[in-house]
């Protein structure tokens, strides 16, 4: 202890920065591993943000596939219902004709009073 002393009181300027050089060692090792903590977690953050938006991104093309085959299925019937309209309509007419010509050729005062009841045209012979 005795030779301890003035070791200490001759060095005391190198020993001081010694210590202040392991104290500023020290904080910088806290914090490297404070920023590479958090470096990890922003990464692992970033990667589960990945992940949602890319399941986010299949729910959603899942459901635009759905949509699309819904709205084709849809066109299709609208599509069968307006080719059936359409024959309907062409049958009745066809009908609706051919019922006519038989009423000209049955009763042709029938088919006058029709006529004027329906656009009321005057008959005149």
């Amino acid at each position: 202890m005795e030779t301890l002393l003035p070791f200490l009181g001759k060095h005391w300027k190198e020993i001081a920065i010694a210590l202040l050089l392991f104290v500023v060692s020290f904080f910088w090792w806290q914090d490297h591993n404070g920023l590479v903590n958090a470096y990890d977690a922003s990464v692992e953050s970033y990667e589960t943000r990945i992940k949602d938006l890319k399941e986010s991104y299949k729910r959603e093309t899942e459901r635009k596939e759905a949509a699309l085959e819904e709205y084709q299925e849809k066109m299709e019937n609208l599509e069968d219902e307006y080719s059936e309209y359409k024959n309907n309509i062409v049958e009745v007419k066809s009908e609706r004709i051919q019922e006519l010509v038989r009423l000209r050729m049955e009763n042709p005062r029938q088919l006058i009073a029709e006529i004027e009841e329906r656009f009321h045209f005057e008959y005149i012979e």
